[in-house]
């Protein structure tokens, strides 16, 4: 088999699987969807979205440096990672000593 056709294969079924995990892990209501059946605190929540929100808007311009930079834009890229795992992970630990 050519390895054109076994990626076809490949990505075809990681799809198949994508899909099969989202219809089973359907939410059964709007209300569900949109404040997880009110189970999470509203701060929570807000800090989760704005997380989702930086995390985006800082790995798209991370991109952006890198293609309007080149191999000199990925040194900006090191950094950043060097510095935002810790930063990221921090929280965490944090947040479980307190619950």
């Amino acid at each position: 088999m050519e390895a054109q056709t076994l990626t076809y294969i490949f990505v075809g079924l990681s799809f198949a699987l994508y899909i099969g995990i989202a219809i089973a892990s359907r939410a059964k209501s709007t209300n569900d969807f949109y404040v997880a059946g009110k189970g999470v605190n509203p701060v929570a929540n807000g800090m989760a979205t704005a997380a989702d929100w930086m995390s985006a808007a800082s790995f798209l311009s991370m991109a952006g440096l890198i293609a309007f930079l080149g191999r000199d834009g990925s040194v900006y890229l090191m950094g950043w990672t060097r510095w935002i795992c810790p930063f990221s992970s921090a929280p965490g630990s944090i947040f479980k000593k307190i619950r």
